[in-house]
């Protein structure tokens, strides 16, 4: 076994709402109000609610083969080469959200924070920091989250507490005033970030020690970091109003810079939170490729992976868009069919195969005579 790391339920938990949140917590209201204007919140509240089919799907995958990892059923299910063929698409899948992500990162503090520091600089910096937990392993990095996660909570009630006194209800109205085409078309797109990625967690439910409780972790974790999403929205809506909530590439750092208290800066509130979750996203994603790349490879550790993989990722973030319109026009276009394959169809196609092999063996095995 290439991992030998343990984690309980708790961690899954913890790490499912962190991921959730993610990269989400600042471009979200933006997407969502471009598509639904004042309505962006109900994209948001809708696609979180959409999305526990999906974590439905996923949860009857892990319990398919309780102790094989995504990529090991791929094999297990469609056989050794069109399991592997599949199993790369995967990866590659993985690969893709892992270097948009660290594009984002680099882009986000090269135009709102760090503006004289070159953006490469400051995406190798992250880059080696998820390296660094991904060496040290699963156990390490979800109980990494769990220490940081009091922090994330702390900060985003003081944050909402902060924002209630600058709310205009009248924002949102009129409601549903574009008819629900606007809707539909938001909760489409808003199904590929984040929710439709959780399917990496795949990857790590073999090592939970308590399988009774992943469904409850998964269904729990996406329902509240899917409501922390949909409460930043809807204060953006209330705060900026949909057009500005539109127009910003990054709203939700917008909202802390409304609110002013002397000569705090509140907006320090959002980035924080949104850095340490993003941190942990980027981290299950490096992980999940390393491991999965390395059961495809046949390989005894996924650490010799890390370095090799760390050179491409940045090299596809730097090469691969040349401004962050390109890479948002990407995500919200070119890459939704693709992420709908692969989180979707694919996953659909293994449970239906896996179930209909598992129940062929054990009616084979009922049937055998007895001696």
């Amino acid at each position: 076994m290439l991992e030998k790391g343990k984690i309980n339920a708790s961690e899954l938990f913890i790490m499912v709402i962190t991921f959730t949140i993610g990269a989400s917590v600042l471009v979200q209201p933006a997407s969502t109000a471009t598509v639904a204007k004042q309505d962006a919140w109900l994209v948001s509240a809708s696609a979180t609610i959409i999305s526990l089919f999906f974590a439905y799907l996923y949860n009857q995958l892990a319990a398919l083969y309780p102790s094989m990892t995504y990529i090991e059923c791929h094999e297990k299910i469609l056989g050794k080469w069109l399991g592997k063929g599949l199993a790369l698409l995967f990866i590659f899948f993985l690969f893709i959200l892992l270097f948009d992500l660290l594009r984002e990162i680099g882009d986000f503090f090269a135009t709102e924070i760090l503006t004289e520091t070159p953006i490469e600089v400051i995406m190798v910096a992250f880059l080696l920091t998820s390296l660094i937990g991904v060496r040290l392993g699963l156990e390490v990095i979800f109980r990494t989250v769990v220490i940081f996660f009091p922090w994330i909570v702390t900060l985003l009630i003081l944050l909402f507490l902060f924002i209630i006194p600058e709310i205009k209800i009248e924002n949102i109205y009129p409601i549903l005033g574009d008819g629900l085409k606007p809707v539909m078309r938001g909760i489409y797109q808003t199904l590929t970030i984040p929710y439709v990625q959780l399917v990496v967690f795949l990857m790590v439910t073999p090592y939970v020690t308590e399988k009774a409780k992943i469904k409850k972790a998964f269904y729990w974790g996406i329902f509240i970091g899917g409501l922390i999403l949909t409460l930043f929205v809807l204060f953006s809506i209330f705060v900026l109003g949909p057009n500005i909530t539109a127009r910003q590439t990054y709203p939700s750092y917008m909202l802390g810079k409304k609110i002013s208290l002397g000569n705090f800066r509140i907006e320090v509130f959002v980035a924080i939170i949104w850095i340490l979750t993003i941190y942990f996203k980027v981290t299950v994603y490096y992980y999940g490729i390393s491991l999965g790349l390395a059961q495809i490879l046949g390989l005894r550790d996924y650490r010799i992976l890390l370095f090799p993989l760390a050179f491409l990722t940045f090299s596809f973030s730097i090469f691969s868009y040349s401004n962050l319109v390109e890479l948002s026009t990407f995500i919200t276009t070119t890459a939704v069919p693709f992420l709908y394959t692969v989180t979707l169809i694919l996953p659909l196609l293994l449970l239906v195969i896996g179930k209909i092999k598992l129940k062929r063996s054990a009616s084979k095995v009922t049937k055998q005579p007895l001696n």
